[in-house]
């Protein structure tokens, strides 16, 4: 396995505009439409360690791939608001960490 995880961006435009603005080489953006088959199909990429999805295109997947996005510990996803705001409250950074890693790193 490649020791360098790349971080994606999935969302839209603007999103994957600032993304790319702040260094962010691998950013995809989508339609609502197109973004359940690109989620899955990066899901599966070893390559891929951090995805950044809008909360908006995550909230309007399919019941099966939520539940395979919260099952999975790599890639981390991080849901981030689009330009018009959040729409629900994430879990902290520590938590997410703590589930991609399996234990809690600040105890």
């Amino acid at each position: 396995m490649d020791a360098k995880q790349r971080i994606i961006v999935i969302g839209d435009g603007p999103t994957c505009t600032g993304f790319k603005l702040a260094g962010i080489e691998d950013v995809y953006p989508v339609e609502i439409e197109q973004a359940e088959a690109k989620i899955e199909a990066l899901l599966s990429n070893e390559k891929v360690g951090i995805m950044i999805v809008n909360e908006r295109l995550l909230e309007k997947l399919n019941w099966i791939l939520k539940k395979k996005i919260d099952r999975i510990a790599k890639p981390v996803v991080i849901a981030v608001p689009d330009k018009e705001g959040a729409i629900q409250q994430e879990d902290s950074l520590n938590n997410m960490i703590k589930k991609a890693l399996g234990f809690d790193v600040m105890k």
